[in-house]
């Protein structure tokens, strides 16, 4: 019972900030203090930064993305001005136009 009581008396000690007391620490208070702020500090700035990195990576998979819809938008405006593609979506679409067989007049001002 005896331990009991010890343990639980060093334990309260411990928590309750007496040892530094009777240890004569208190005097380095405020260098823990400082510690503490700085590590406290240091913790902060590593989340902000991961957290801008987080943010950038997004925005490179965005932009990435973004750069192969523009590509392949690309590629079919490209195969639309083949006279054949236009061939293929006149008849697919029931149209009645056809393809010129003379060249355009160019008209003049008089």
């Amino acid at each position: 019972m005896a331990k009991v009581k010890n343990i639980t008396r060093k334990f309260v000690n411990f928590f309750s900030g007496d040892f530094i007391l009777n240890r004569k620490l208190d005097r380095h208070v405020w260098f823990m203090v400082y510690i503490f702020v700085l590590f406290s500090i240091l913790i902060t700035w590593s989340l902000t930064v991961e957290s801008a990195l987080v943010k950038v990576r997004k925005n490179e998979k965005t932009i990435e993305a973004l750069n192969i819809a523009r590509d392949q938008r690309s590629v079919e405006l490209l195969s639309l001005d083949r006279r054949s593609t236009l061939e293929e979506l006149l008849k697919k679409n029931h149209s009645t136009l056809k393809v010129p067989e003379t060249p355009a007049v160019i008209l003049e001002e008089k």
